[in-house]
């Protein structure tokens, strides 16, 4: 006999049994439903859900040896750009290889309500630990609402790349620890990743030539330069230049794209991709 559940509290339950059975582990307050509102149709005793605005990203962290953890960042009524009982979620830490978390007050967490109307100039950072030395991959999962078709960039401080998710899964490289401002999710298509002004463009060049990476400023004096794979493995630094020009001819690699990491005396940075 087929049984008609009549209380939204089921649903919820439910979700909860599925998260326990899935990687994404979390504290969540019964006191309200949050993501997942069920009202009743009048014309049935189960419960459908009502039609109300709200933009979510499902996100993973994953590794080709079967890791996986996910987050959800949502935008719903109700919820604020603070600390909300009712619609976020702390992670429990509970996977011994790694955690993937959003944060938002210093608190690390796998589900994170955010305030509508959706804001296209949100920023949200991103969190991880890891015991895995070697490569990961952040990407999403699914979306709906605006984020559906809007485009989803993972900023990597570490390496000065931006890289829209919607065109595919994001490869880093990662030492074991806790790293909780290496990445940054923005939606906006303007102003991304790196602070390098029109001036700065002009009077700053990187290329490769040989097997030689040569840098030149013809206006402020170069700080600090590393050198990342694509990964974000490190492969050169240097961090007291306190000059204008640089060669660098120590990095044994094969031919591919590096980028050149760089800080000026002012604190401006800038990320150059070079072929090496």
């Amino acid at each position: 006999m087929k049984k008609h559940f009549t209380s939204p509290k089921y649903f919820f339950m439910l979700w909860i049994l599925l998260l326990a059975s899935n990687p994404v582990q979390c504290n969540v307050s019964p006191v309200s439903i949050g993501f997942f509102n069920f009202k009743k149709s009048p014309s049935s005793k189960t419960f459908a859900p009502p039609e109300e605005e709200k933009h979510r990203v499902w996100l993973n962290l994953t590794n080709d040896q079967g890791l996986f953890k996910q987050i959800l960042i949502g935008y719903i009524p109700g919820a604020t750009n603070g600390w909300d009982h009712n619609y976020d979620a702390l992670t429990m830490d509970a996977n011994k290889y790694a955690d993937f978390y959003s944060i938002n007050e210093d608190r690390k967490l796998v589900i994170q309500g955010r305030a509508v109307p959706f804001n296209p100039a949100d920023t949200i950072p991103l969190g991880y630990r890891s015991t895995i030395m070697g490569n990961l991959k952040i990407s999403i999962d699914h979306a709906d609402g605006n984020l559906t078709d809007a485009d989803i960039y993972l900023q990597d401080n570490q390496t000065g790349i931006t890289h829209n998710l919607k065109s595919g899964p994001y490869t880093f490289s990662t030492l074991t620890g806790t790293f909780t401002d290496r990445f940054v999710i923005k939606y906006a298509g303007k102003n991304l990743g790196v602070n390098e002004s029109k001036t700065i463009a002009d009077t700053f060049t990187v290329v490769s030539k040989g097997k030689s990476i040569i840098l030149r400023s013809t206006d402020k004096t170069l700080r600090e330069v590393n050198v990342f794979d694509i990964t974000g493995k490190l492969l050169y630094s240097n961090q007291k230049i306190g000059d204008r020009q640089l060669e660098i001819h120590s990095i044994c690699s094969g031919t591919q794209v590096l980028v050149v990491k760089t800080t000026l005396e002012n604190g401006d940075i800038i990320a150059r991709k070079v072929l090496f």
